[in-house]
């Protein structure tokens, strides 16, 4: 197999984009599973969950404090989304 023709059999169909918001992605259920493997330090598991906000849940539970809730008293933790928006911010978090 030539490596053009690799190339071409390796080609993956990309997911579609939309605009979001950090709210948005905090507020998925998503990020959340992303949150909760981590700080149960669960691997991660892309064969079940290939949703995006899964991964950023992932990657902000790396850079939150353990002990940082997601929500206090069923509202979003403002410190908590302040965090992910300085990560987007910084590039720690895409």
């Amino acid at each position: 197999m030539t490596l053009d023709l690799l190339a071409i059999t390796m080609t993956r169909q990309q997911v579609k984009t939309g605009f979001t918001t950090p709210k948005a992605i905090m507020q998925s259920a998503d990020f959340w599973i992303g949150v909760a493997d981590v700080r149960l330090g669960r691997p991660a598991d892309f064969d079940e969950n290939d949703s995006w906000n899964y991964e950023r849940g992932r990657q902000w539970a790396l850079i939150a404090p353990a002990s940082m809730p997601l929500r206090i008293g069923g509202k979003l933790n403002r410190e908590a989304l302040k965090l992910l928006e300085r990560a987007f911010i910084e590039g720690n978090i895409t």
